[in-house]
């Protein structure tokens, strides 16, 4: 999903900055995420476990999680 030969790589942390505390993504962020793709690799950190990023973030294509973005 990234730009072919991008070398950028996008962290975001989750709670506090993608969503509100435990709290699910809204449309907008879910939006901006999906352009920066096109554009930049874009991962994701956090203190919670996958299962709750997952939750958070989602696994419809909003956000495409793998194991490579869990730290």
């Amino acid at each position: 999903m990234a730009a072919p030969g991008s070398s950028v790589l996008c962290l975001f942390d989750v709670d506090g900055t993608l969503t509100a505390p435990r709290q699910k993504i809204t449309a907008e962020m879910a939006d901006f995420l999906q352009k920066l793709r096109k554009k930049v690799r874009v991962g994701v950190v956090g203190g919670s476990d996958f299962d709750k990023v997952q939750e958070q973030l989602g696994d419809d294509g909003v956000l495409l999680l793998s194991s490579e973005m869990r730290c």
